[in-house]
């Protein structure tokens, strides 16, 4: 089997292109990506619902790809 690159953006990668999309004005494109926008948002308000659930090695991991994410999107 070939191996083959993922090309998936991550949520930060995303919603780059999301914001950028809204800056410039293309409604459009916003409005077909909405229901791409609320599962993001969704999938925060769950993550934020069990993050006291996690394990320490979880939470690290949790943290580690919220750094990621943050920097992607230049924070």
């Amino acid at each position: 089997m070939p191996e083959t690159i993922d090309l998936t953006p991550t949520w930060a990668e995303w919603a780059l292109l999301y914001k950028r999309l809204a800056e410039s004005g293309e409604s459009a494109a916003i409005r077909h990506l909405a229901p791409d926008f609320a599962r993001m948002a969704a999938s925060c308000e769950a993550l934020k619902q069990i993050s006291s659930t996690l394990t320490d090695e979880q939470q690290a991991v949790v943290g580690r790809v919220m750094a990621q994410e943050l920097t992607k999107m230049g924070y």
